[in-house]
């Protein structure tokens, strides 16, 4: 029998079941999406760390002698002299198996050095206690003497940055390294703080297959008279 009111109460059920439905749905929805994301983060990485070595520092060593300081690779010894006279007032060399044909010997008020030849010029100035580095290494001083290596026996007088010195033709594969200054022939006069004004010459001698001549000046850059 049809009762007065009866279907639009059918159709708020309805409505109902249907709301019901989607909010059932939507939740299942949701859900299904959440459960199936992986569980690791992926996070920015920290930033690279770097850190400067000071290489100096360590591979070098500091010589603190009487009138003056200098530093020299770690691997270097002052060694005994055993040249001919004139004789270096002080002698290092190389200790390990890459430098042990390297040597660098310092003179000091060791008189004129006026027969003293070498195979290579530096060419230096005096900054009062210590030493301007102003060019390179020359070449073997016997292709700028105009007398080839080995057809001379005695020391040819030759010139580097307008300075003269002796070249040792003789003994061209010798590689030995002299400084030239305007302080005349194998002379630097250095004028320390406290003992004052000392004649200086440097030579360095690089016989391995594969000379550095940063070694020598370097060191002459920290050479310094107290």
């Amino acid at each position: 029998m049809y009762r007065l009111g009866e279907v639009k109460h059918s159709h708020r059920k309805l409505y109902t079941w249907l709301a019901a439905v989607v909010i059932v749905v939507g939740l299942l929805i949701w859900w299904g999406v959440h459960s199936l994301k992986a569980d690791t983060a992926i996070s920015t990485p920290p930033a690279a760390i770097t850190k400067t070595i000071n290489y100096a520092a360590t591979d070098l060593k500091t010589y603190n002698e009487r009138l003056f300081t200098l530093k020299l690779p770690a691997d270097w010894k002052l060694v005994p002299n055993t040249s001919e006279p004139p004789q270096p007032t002080y002698t290092w060399r190389g200790a390990s198996s890459t430098n042990s044909s390297r040597s660098l010997a310092l003179f000091i008020d060791s008189g004129l050095l006026s027969n003293f030849a070498v195979n290579r010029e530096l060419y230096v100035e005096a900054n009062g206690a210590t030493v301007n580095v102003l060019s390179n290494v020359s070449d073997n001083c016997t292709t700028f003497t105009g007398v080839p290596g080995g057809q001379s026996k005695g020391n040819i007088p030759a010139k580097w940055q307008g300075i003269t010195f002796l070249c040792d033709a003789g003994n061209y594969e010798r590689d030995a390294v002299g400084v030239a200054s305007p302080d005349g022939l194998n002379n630097v006069t250095l004028t320390g703080p406290v003992g004052g004004a000392h004649h200086i010459f440097f030579t360095y001698t690089d016989n391995s297959s594969s000379p550095d001549y940063t070694i020598f000046t370097n060191a002459l850059k920290t050479f310094a008279l107290k």
